[in-house]
Parts: C-alpha cells; sequence; structure tokens
C-alpha cells in the first residue's frame, strides 16, 4: 500500500511540475532541421543575437518602460552581443521571465512566430532544396503554425504610427535592422542554389555588420518592404512571418510607458490586451497579477 501511495505522490507531483513549464514549441521533424545552423554558422550567431536583444527588450519593457536612459544602455547590450554573437538560440523564458510568466499568449504567440520564422530558414537552407521541395515543406510548417492556439491572425485594420523610433531611436534601428536580416537571407536563399548560398549570404553578413545602426523605417524590418524575392516565391509564409513583425512592434508599443505604479501596470495590461484581441489571441493570462 505504501508503495503505490508513493507512486502515485510522484506521478501527481511529476504531471504537476510538467504542466507548470511553458508551452514548448516543437517543429515538426525534418532532414531541413538546423540547416543555419549547420552550414551557415556566422549567420545563426547574429540571429541568435538578434533573438536575444528582443526577448531583453521585451523584460525591460515590460518592468521598466521605454525612456532615453534606457535606450542608452539597452543599445550598448546590443551592440555587445553583436560584437560576440551567441552560438546558441537563446532560452526565451530565461530571457523575458516576466512576460513568459505574466503575459503568457502574448509570449506564447512570438516564441511560435519566432519557431516559424527559424523553420521557414531552416527549409530554404536545406542541402536538399529545391523551388517545389521547399514550398511543400513551408506550406507544412505554415498549416502545423496555424492548428496552434496562439498563432497570429491578420487584424481587420492597420495599427496607429508608432512611437518607438522617437522615444528609443538607437535600439530600436538595431531592432529594425536586425529583423530585416532574417528577411534579407531569406531573400538570398529563395534566389539561389545551395553552392551560391555561401557567397550571398557572406555579403548580407558583411553589409549588416558595417549597418545595423543605420537609419531605417519600422517597414524595412517586413518581408513585403526587404525581401520581395522572397515575398514572390513564398507570399503565404512571408505574409504571416510579417504579421508576425507587426505584433512584435505592437507589443513594444503597449509597453512604452512600463508598469512602475499599479495603475500603470493596469493601463499596460489593457493595452496588451487590446493588442492580443486584435491579432485573435485570448487575453486570459495577461496582467492582473
Amino acid at each position: 500500500m505504501r508503495r503505490r501511495g508513493l507512486v502515485a505522490s510522484v506521478l501527481f507531483l511529476a504531471a504537476a511540475g510538467a504542466a507548470a513549464q511553458p508551452e514548448e514549441p516543437f517543429r515538426p521533424k525534418g532532414a531541413y532541421d538546423n540547416s543555419i545552423y549547420r552550414f551557415h554558422p556566422d549567420l545563426d550567431a547574429r540571429f541568435n543575437a538578434v533573438r536575444y536583444g528582443r526577448w531583453r527588450a521585451l523584460q525591460i519593457a515590460w518592468t521598466s518602460g521605454i525612456d532615453p536612459r534606457l535606450d542608452r544602455e539597452f543599445s550598448a547590450y546590443l551592440l555587445a552581443l553583436l560584437a560576440d554573437p551567441p552560438r546558441l538560440s537563446p532560452e526565451a523564458d530565461r530571457v523575458a521571465p516576466a512576460l513568459a510568466r505574466e503575459a503568457v499568449p502574448v509570449f506564447r504567440a512570438l516564441r511560435w512566430g519566432q519557431t516559424l520564422e527559424q523553420q521557414f530558414l531552416d527549409i530554404l537552407a536545406s542541402a536538399d532544396s529545391s523551388p517545389s521541395l521547399s514550398r511543400e515543406r513551408a506550406e507544412r510548417a505554415l498549416r502545423l503554425y496555424r492548428r496552434e492556439r496562439y498563432a497570429l491572425s491578420e487584424p481587420a485594420e492597420p495599427a496607429s504610427p508608432s512611437e518607438l523610433l522617437d522615444l528609443a531611436p538607437v535600439s530600436a534601428r538595431i531592432l529594425i535592422s536586425g529583423t530585416r536580416l532574417f528577411a534579407v537571407a531569406a531573400a538570398d536563399f529563395a534566389t539561389s542554389d545551395f553552392a551560391q548560398q555561401r557567397w550571398k549570404v557572406k555579403t548580407t553578413i558583411e553589409d549588416f555588420d558595417r549597418s545595423y545602426s543605420a537609419e531605417r523605417g519600422p517597414r524595412e524590418s517586413w518581408y513585403e518592404i526587404s525581401a520581395p524575392a522572397a515575398v514572390s516565391a513564398y507570399p503565404v509564409m512571408t505574409r504571416a512571418l510579417d504579421c508576425v513583425a507587426r505584433f512584435r512592434a505592437e507589443v513594444f508599443e503597449a509597453l512604452i510607458p512600463g508598469g512602475a505604479t499599479r495603475e500603470a501596470r493596469q493601463r499596460r495590461d489593457e493595452r496588451l490586451r487590446a493588442v492580443a484581441r486584435r491579432y485573435g489571441l485570448p487575453v486570459e493570462g495577461i496582467g492582473g497579477q
């Protein structure tokens, strides 16, 4: 009896612990998985720096908002990341724990969007890629993404202009350039075969390293603007990824004032719920703690 009771207790605690873990996006298995990491490690490292920067920015904005002082501090953090980019992708719930804990639908939507873009780029960079095979794989990845509870829907109305470039000009420019890097790399892969990709990617990395602090508008981070070749070949996928980029920008916009006081936190949470509703996400689990 005691043995059965002990086993039951262990199983209950294990189940409870599993339920408490953040929902982890698992990519569908394929021969193309981790192609960027295997064949283009320098590009992958820069992707990782951008991912770290995005999650860190969300963590800071959630707790402190965005102002000129934080812009200077965060831009210094970004520049240090880009000077020595990490070789492994960040664990988002460790880099942005407040968002993961207190804005669950927003956090998971951003995680799933990041996973979709990672999978798309791996598909394009695969050693066995071809236009027809890559389209088939991309369509499958997008179908699976859309089954998820936290997949984004395109809003009916466009968002109002962002204040990010005014409030955090240095950080915003670097983050826009970083997001644009994903789109430009996708265009490189979509317009060349496996043998040519290495040289195109090398040129793209050199251009990024020279110009990531350059003046850029938010629209330049979209595939629609910066990767027309990828849009032409993969219109549905790139539209979904541009939707993720716009959602991320609107989340930052909602977090600009921060949550230093109880009233500020209430207003922040309501703004974030409004963004979630625009993109078809549930609002349970956003704020209120």
